[in-house]
Formats: structure tokens, sequence, C-alpha cells
């Protein structure tokens, strides 16, 4: 009954108008795990443009080697915002702790599955997982949710692989070259790259419809902005700022060309072959969110992938599906970015 009613304050607020209210949490500190990867690109572009400044926000991205770090510094009080995977928001339930994202920034993962050059030939189904090292940005990341879905789908558990954490960028790239690892799930631009060099073969995608269909059975939400319950009740101008930016830069995304894409992210992203790069991002063009909103089916179904390997989350009594996100505050920023 409490959180109804806090729902409902959080609504009426949003009626009322103060979406133009000054933020009570000017300075606010956005943990990321993977900035540079094209997984977060809405994120980047509402940096680099300013949009967040232009809603009165100072904020301060901390960069971490994968998803599950920087949801460890919101939950320890280092961060107050999150850009992360949806997921998370469903898993942090079985813990007890309600967590809720208020923006989507894309629909399919855009990660893949991805096996040495050495050891592709040998590769047909999940099953040839059993004994490698894979790479993952970091344990509990999306990138091991999706190796880790893969095995549940041939009777395998995490235990009968070895996990390295390898990060998103140029470590990941380093890990593959250097024989650290057997297979990597990553993002782009970095699965391109080492596909494009010969350094391994990419057996599975979630980068296009086909791909999300057959590894998932439809698109999920996938990197979100989502923070404790508290922050948001307590700071509501705050995250309407917040969804204000985010929701100008997933309308900026929807008309800009590639190429003015890779003119706006920093050099860095690139990871020095601009063509590269822009053809990875038109895997994931369609991918972006076209307003920010939370699709209710796309959450059902990212609950249902966890319950085919996610033990906590199957052992849960009872998991509020609708405590983990709301569309309050991306229906006032589409008021203001139509």
């Amino acid at each position: 009954m409490r959180q109804l009613i806090r729902c409902l304050l959080v609504f009426a607020w949003g009626l009322l108008g103060c979406a133009h209210a000054a933020p009570e949490h000017p300075h606010v500190v956005l943990a990321v795990g993977g900035k540079t990867t094209l997984y977060y690109l809405p994120l980047t572009i509402a940096d680099r443009l300013g949009y967040f400044r232009d809603e009165g926000l100072d904020v301060e991205i901390n960069d971490f080697p994968g998803g599950s770090k920087s949801l460890q510094a919101m939950i320890g009080g280092s961060a107050d915002v999150v850009s992360g995977a949806f997921e998370h928001t469903i898993t942090m339930q079985t813990l007890g702790q309600k967590v809720q994202a208020f923006v989507l920034q894309n629909t399919n993962p855009g990660i893949s599955l991805g096996i040495a050059r050495a050891q592709a030939a040998n590769y047909s189904w999940p099953k040839d997982l059993k004994g490698m090292k894979i790479g993952i940005s970091a344990p509990g990341s999306s990138t091991q949710m999706l190796v880790n879905h893969l095995l549940a789908s041939v009777g395998l558990t995490p235990d009968d692989v070895s996990w390295v954490g390898v990060g998103t960028g140029s470590t990941a790239v380093a890990a593959m070259r250097t024989g650290r690892i057997d297979a990597l799930s990553s993002s782009e631009p970095v699965m391109s790259l080492l596909e494009r060099s010969g350094d391994l073969k990419v057996v599975v995608e979630t980068t296009t419809d086909a791909g999300v269909r057959s590894v998932f059975g439809g698109p999920l939400p996938a990197a979100t902005l989502y923070a404790k319950a508290a922050f948001i009740q307590q700071n509501p101008a705050t995250v309407q700022a917040l969804t204000n930016a985010m929701v100008r830069a997933l309308k900026w995304l929807q008309k800009a060309t590639p190429d003015e894409v890779a003119d706006t992210v920093p050099p860095e992203y690139l990871l020095g072959d601009r063509a590269l790069y822009l053809a990875a991002y038109q895997k994931l063009r369609n991918t972006y969110s076209k307003d920010g909103r939370i699709p209710k089916a796309l959450v059902k179904n990212s609950y249902e992938t966890l319950l085919q390997h996610n033990t906590a989350v199957r052992r849960a009594p009872v998991l509020w599906l609708e405590q983990t996100h709301t569309n309050v505050f991306v229906e006032q920023a589409l008021k203001k970015y139509p």
C-alpha cells in the first residue's frame, strides 16, 4: 500500500507541472559499466551535447568495467544513478532492494558471443562452451547473463565454464588477442573489430531482431537509467531532468546521420577505425528507443528470460514487476520534447 501511495504521489507531482522545478540534487553521480560501447550511446549523446547541463544538472559519469560494478557503486552509496541493464531491477528485488528504471535507451541487448579463431571450428552449439574460459565485462553483468542463458538452454550451469572479467574496450580486445580467453561475450564496436580482424568468430548475436528472437524469444528492455526507489521519491525533479536529457538524446539519434554520431562521440570510442565504428552503429541503429518508454511486454520478457537461468529469480516467492520501472517521467519529458 505504501508503494502504491508513493507511486500516486510521483504521478500527481508530474501532473501538477513540477517537471519544470529546479533539481533537488543538481550534482548527480552516475555510474556506467562501459560508457565507450554503443550499448550506452544515448548516454554519451546526452553528455556530449550538453543536454544534462541544459536541464540544470552537473552529471559526473564514473565508468566501470561492467554493469554489475556500476550497480554495486549505487548500492554502496558512491553513485546516485546507474546507466545499466534493466534486468538488474528485477534481480535486486530478490535481495530486498527496491530499484527502479525510469527511461529506456535500447530494446536489444546488442551483445554477441564470439569464439577464438583457434577454436571456432570446434563450436557448433552452446554445449561446446563447456570447459572454456569465457571473457565477460564483469561477473554479474549482462554479458554474463547472455552466456548463462545459453548454458541453461542446453542443460549446463555457470560452473561448467570459467569466467574472466575483461572489461568492455581495449582490455577485452587484448584478452582475446593474447589468448587469455577462449570466447568473448561483449558489445559493439569491440565485437565487430575482433570479427573483422579474424581474431574470433561470432556464433550468437543479439544485435538484430532475428538474433534477439532466436536467443530470448523477443526484444528486451536493455540499457536504462535506474536508481533506488528512495532516490526517485526524494528527488523527482532531478530524475525528471535526467529523463528530459535522455529523451532529447534519443530524439536526436532518430534524426542524426551516422557521420554525425561518429563526430559527436569522443575520438577514442572509434577504436582507431571510423568505418568500423559506423558499421557497428548501423547494426544497432534501429534498437535505440524512439521515446524512452519502457513497455510492459518487454518487462515481462525480461522476467521470463531470467526465470530460465537465474536461480534467485526462480526461487523468489513474489516479484512485483510493476515496481521495477516507471514511465511517469518519460511521459512528462515527451511533452517538452515531443
